[in-house]
């Protein structure tokens, strides 16, 4: 997981704006490297989320799937629709797998 500090009151190790990695998670707390390359503890209140690790690995899975189904002749897939809107860029992509 990645957050970026928006909170760095009474802390000279953070830097506001920056990006930090995430080691560890608590309910009210992340473990990160500071500016100094120590493992420092802090609330969550100072971050705000960039990059969640459960979503990228959901997409990561996606992509996957939709790559194994385009190198075998997308055998599993029923239907799949995709919409744009009026600049022709794309904003779904509706995919129906066959049941077995």
């Amino acid at each position: 997981m990645i957050v970026k500090c928006i909170d760095n009151n009474n802390c000279s190790t953070l830097t506001l704006d920056k990006e930090y990695p995430v080691i560890a998670e608590a309910p009210e707390y992340y473990v990160i490297f500071d500016d100094k390359n120590q493992e420092t503890t802090c609330k969550k209140t100072r971050f705000t989320i960039i990059e969640d690790d459960y979503f990228t690995q959901k997409a990561k899975a996606t992509i996957t799937e939709l790559n194994y189904q385009l190198e075998n002749e997308f055998k599993d897939i029923k239907q799949f629709t995709i919409r744009k809107n009026s600049k022709g860029e794309i904003k779904e992509i509706s995919v129906k797998f066959k049941y077995y």
